[in-house]
């Protein structure tokens, strides 16, 4: 069986006679003593090189540093627990050493029992002690993991609400806009190329595009496949969604055109942009989903399927709240279930006099 480990303990005591009695009695009880000195600078000294399991520290010191200063100069650098060593048991001189968090404190004069209980305690107390702090840091640390995680999945007004309420309530919006991209010819794609590289380059894109949205503050809603939906007006309502949606979809656009450049595979995306209302929240408990519904969605959905490659569709709802900031073609009309015929619009581009950066969070 392999020999329990000595512990190492260091005395800091300024009187000699003291200091030898403490070593010979520590040593018998099976301790191992480093060094006894009598001055908090060497007390400082000896934590450093020596690293003890355990320090005995005098309140009382020669030399103008007190027990309660070493302590509190070591406890600052090192884990190392202390137990005082006092004949002083007034008030004052208590609450001073507690500001170093001793792990115990032993009257003069001390049996052999006494001292061997209150360092053993002080042992003991000072593991379950530094454990605690691991656990807590570890947990503080899953805490920071799991708000990053929630943060990539949900909005932040929907995560305060989460924490402070437990739940989240649906709520209505009057006014808000839903974008939907997808890529013509992508079942053609997906057959020629292997699953890892096609997860590979729909992550390079779906990344890229979720920095885009970032930029113009808007929300993620969900990708499924090679579609891809944002929203923008909610939960953080605003004025213009409507602009930094099409914008987005610009940039998405010229995002890809400029990747297919250097890529092998040349992509075409089509967009489609609807404005509206809806209702918007939080369903799952385990996994959490941020989603919408509403006419407004489905209609925005039927803009990106009767777009085309390298277009954004917008209905005549969009067109409204963006006309006057992009020049757009009307396209005919579109006959939606239960809605009648809804306009349509390709959004060709920024009106002159326009910049995109006046809605850029990079400006």
């Amino acid at each position: 069986m392999t020999a329990a480990k000595k512990i190492k303990i260091l005395i800091v005591e300024d009187e000699f006679i003291i200091a030898i009695d403490l070593k010979k009695t520590l040593e018998k009880l099976g301790y191992e003593v480093l060094a006894h000195v009598s001055k908090g600078d060497d007390a400082i000294a000896h934590a450093y090189n020596d690293n003890p399991d355990l320090i005995l520290m005098d309140i009382m010191l020669d030399g103008q540093m007190s027990g309660i200063q070493a302590a509190e100069a070591i406890k600052q650098k090192y884990n190392i627990p202390i137990v005082y060593l006092t004949a002083l048991t007034d008030e004052k001189t208590l609450q001073k050493a507690k500001i170093t968090e001793p792990v115990g404190y032993l009257l003069k004069p001390f049996d052999e029992r006494g001292l061997h209980s209150a360092i053993e305690i002080a042992l003991y107390k000072h593991e379950m002690e530094t454990q605690l702090r691991i656990k807590t840091k570890e947990l503080e640390a899953e805490k920071i993991r799991t708000d990053e995680l929630l943060h990539h999945i949900l909005p932040d007004e929907i995560i305060k609400e989460l924490k402070t309420n437990g739940v989240v309530n649906p709520r209505h919006y009057k006014n808000i806009s839903i974008l939907f991209t997808d890529f013509h010819g992508f079942t053609d794609i997906m057959n020629f190329l292997p699953p890892g590289n096609l997860v590979e380059e729909l992550n390079s894109i779906f990344s890229s595009f979720d920095g885009i949205i970032e930029n113009y503050e808007l929300e993620k809603l969900k990708t499924l496949g090679d579609t891809y939906m944002i929203g923008g007006g909610f939960p953080k309502v605003s004025d213009d969604h409507a602009v930094r949606v099409v914008l987005a979809a610009l940039d998405m656009m010229e995002f890809i055109k400029n990747r297919n450049i250097d890529s092998s595979i040349k992509w075409k995306m089509r967009a489609g942009i609807n404005s509206g209302q809806v209702v918007a929240g939080v369903v799952g408990t385990n996994k959490f989903t941020y989603d919408v519904w509403g006419d407004t969605v489905n209609i925005a959905s039927r803009m990106e399927s009767n777009s085309e490659p390298d277009k954004i569709n917008i209905s005549g709802s969009t067109y409204e709240r963006v006309k006057n900031y992009f020049d757009c073609e009307y396209r005919g009309k579109l006959n939606v279930k239960g809605k009648g015929e809804v306009d349509m619009y390709f959004v060709t581009g920024l009106k002159n006099g326009y910049s995109k950066l006046k809605y850029s969070t990079d400006n």
